[in-house]
């Protein structure tokens, strides 16, 4: 079990990744081994024979990677050399951003390489960074993707060093398999092939022989990150600290906790409040997330916005002859999903129960997040202290890609002259 206040060392974190990409070009090697061994043992008389067969197992892989791409591209966002003249987002604007961002670049030494820059309207304090793995194929949604919220939240040096943790996926800290997901689709689908062309689809064993066998494609291939996602994230936010220092990056990670500790509250108590059950959990998760604003706001004003919010959508739902279909269809599915959904908001309430740090009152000044140097060796020293109380009431599992927020402040803290050097 990892406790309450450990944190690797940095040059660890290098080793783990040289030997995880060792691993991984041996996976892809063995990966095209397969394709090949696979392509022999094919009987492609029979794929000629049977084009409509061959071609469902084809799909069983490639179907939801390119339905996960639609979606991704149906996503309702901007590219920042796109944004209209007037368009603002807090103090930023298109050319403020791009500054940024070149300036970003010109401090890891990165090459200028026309990498987009898209702005998502979210109001999750997030940012995400993306590599299709398909070559040229699809190369427009390679990228970096900051929600609009961070641009109203976070200060000039806080965007850069949140750019260079992305930038640190795009160009630092990935796995070089996740580079090659093309490998991984053309030996799930020659796996399809092989399967059904043996057993064929008219019964249940040739279905899951299908399914089995192109979910081995995808399982060997994730097996790099599945133990590396957590190496992976301290590095980038290494990475991302090069460019305005450890200080900047710990303001940004402690903007982020907050903003997501209001959130998980707010969720909570509209979750179990008495108007939620007129909505289907989707439409509920939708409501919460439209409701809360953009840029700085307290929780009571969020809970009252939210709570004015489904109060009015509750009233406008009208019982036509589609939403009566709808529920008779999703009626389960619905009800599955609202029992899961009052469980996550009891295990919010539970959070708001157990004890907190209150680092808050370590700011000079308690209406902005800034630290001193001395100041955050006395942030450190509190965080040590009291290894179980919660720096933020946000659920954090151990098998989360991204590690707790209190290692990631120590990582950076206890590693920073390594980092800064």
């Amino acid at each position: 079990m990892t406790q309450p206040n450990s944190f690797p060392r940095r040059s660890d974190l290098l080793d783990q990744m040289q030997r995880a990409n060792r691993f991984a070009w041996s996976l892809l090697f063995f990966e095209l081994v397969l394709i090949a061994i696979v392509s022999v043992l094919i009987d492609w008389g029979w794929v000629m024979r049977e084009p409509l067969t061959s071609s469902v197992a084809i799909a069983a892989t490639v179907w939801p990677m390119l339905t996960s791409i639609a979606l991704h591209w149906a996503t309702k966002k901007k590219r920042i050399e796109d944004l209209k003249e007037a368009t603002r987002f807090g103090i930023y604007d298109k050319y403020s951003l791009q500054k940024l961002f070149r300036e970003t670049l010109a401090k890891l030494r990165l090459p200028e390489e026309n990498l987009p820059v898209y702005i998502m309207a979210s109001t999750s304090m997030n940012a995400a960074s993306m590599h299709v793995g398909f070559g040229s194929l699809f190369k427009s949604l390679n990228g970096i993707y900051l929600n609009r919220q961070v641009l109203h939240k976070l200060n000039p040096a806080e965007i850069q060093d949140l750019m260079g943790h992305e930038l640190g996926h795009q160009y630092k800290y990935y796995l070089v398999i996740d580079r090659f997901r093309i490998v991984t689709i053309v030996l799930g689908a020659l796996l399809g092939i092989l399967a059904v062309s043996r057993i064929g689809l008219d019964g249940y064993a040739g279905y899951m022989l299908l399914m089995g066998a192109t979910g081995v494609a995808w399982w060997l291939s994730s097996l790099p990150y599945r133990y590396n996602a957590q190496a992976i994230e301290y590095l980038c936010d290494d990475f991302g600290a090069q460019v305005g220092g450890v200080a900047v990056s710990i303001h940004g990670l402690l903007k982020v906790g907050l903003s997501l500790e209001v959130e998980c509250a707010v969720m909570q108590q509209a979750i179990l409040s008495k108007v939620a059950g007129n909505f289907n959990p989707s439409d509920l998760v939708e409501a919460i997330g439209a409701s809360i604003p953009y840029g700085h706001a307290t929780r009571e004003e969020i809970e009252e916005r939210v709570k004015r919010e489904l109060g009015q959508r509750a009233a406008g739902q009208s019982k036509s002859l589609m939403g009566l279909l709808r529920y008779m269809w999703n009626s389960d599915l619905d009800a599955d999903a609202a029992v899961e959904l009052e469980q996550e908001a009891k295990k919010f309430a539970k959070l708001q129960s157990l004890p907190r740090l209150d680092w808050e009152l370590l700011l000079s000044n308690p209406t902005q997040i800034q630290f001193n140097e001395e100041e955050l060796r006395q942030l450190v020293r509190l965080i040590e202290s009291y290894p179980n109380k919660l720096l933020f009431r946000v659920p954090e599992e151990p098998s989360d890609a991204h590690p707790p927020m209190r290692s990631r402040i120590l990582y950076l803290w206890h590693n920073r002259r390594e980092i800064e050097g």
